[in-house]
């Protein structure tokens, strides 16, 4: 048997729930309407529950709608070209962007998510830094997930091109490097050469 279709209202309320994050309204809802007209819920300026729930940092509302939702909602974007993860950067909501962002790809999440622009072309990224003082901490986090899965500055581990010297056991070696360098290191050589069986006699 199917399930009843929500009024205007029934999703008006919905929306509220997600937004002042009354987890057991929206268990309510779902139990009678099941969960698609929730992925299809939205206001006047397009926000849908996951806008109002990262908007207001309500977690627990979130990691509830996750499962319930098909990843295309994940990055809906509203009138204003945002999605729901920039509502939860704006307002330094940390819990709630690590939820989304730490989904797998397949599953909506990762960094496609936070690559996604708005409509003023910010990413996540970029977005927690426009907003300003206050949002350093999702700001820190954002930095840290893009380290770990891009990576760092692979040249701070390169060693120097213009000057890579190795010294060895009474020689130096040149690795890459360039005339300048080879001819000290060569003069260095000679020392070493003019040294060996020489004895300090000490008094």
């Amino acid at each position: 048997m199917s399930k009843p279709s929500p009024s205007t209202e029934g999703i008006e309320e919905v929306l509220l729930s997600a937004r002042y994050g009354e987890l057991d309204e929206l268990k309510e809802f779902v139990e009678k309407f099941g969960a698609q007209p929730l992925a299809e819920a939205k206001d006047e300026r397009g926000n849908t529950v996951l806008h109002m729930c990262c908007g207001n940092g309500h977690i627990d509302v979130l990691n509830y709608l996750i499962p319930l939702l098909p990843k295309e909602v994940l990055s809906r974007t509203n009138e204003a070209g945002s999605p729901p993860l920039h509502w939860a950067v704006s307002n330094n909501h940390v819990s709630c962007v690590k939820a989304l962002v730490e989904l797998p790809e397949e599953q909506g999440g990762g960094l496609r998510l936070l690559k996604q622009t708005n409509a003023n072309k910010r990413d996540a990224f970029a977005e927690s830094i426009f907003a300003g003082e206050g949002k350093e901490e999702v700001s820190g986090w954002i930095e840290g997930y893009l380290y770990k899965v891009e990576g760092g500055d692979d040249e701070e581990e390169q060693p120097s091109k213009d000057a890579s010297v190795e010294e060895g056991e009474g020689e130096v070696k040149v690795i890459e490097g360039d005339d300048m360098v080879k001819e000290e290191a060569e003069k260095v050589d000679e020392l070493v050469d003019k040294t060996e069986g020489v004895h300090i006699k000490e008094n």
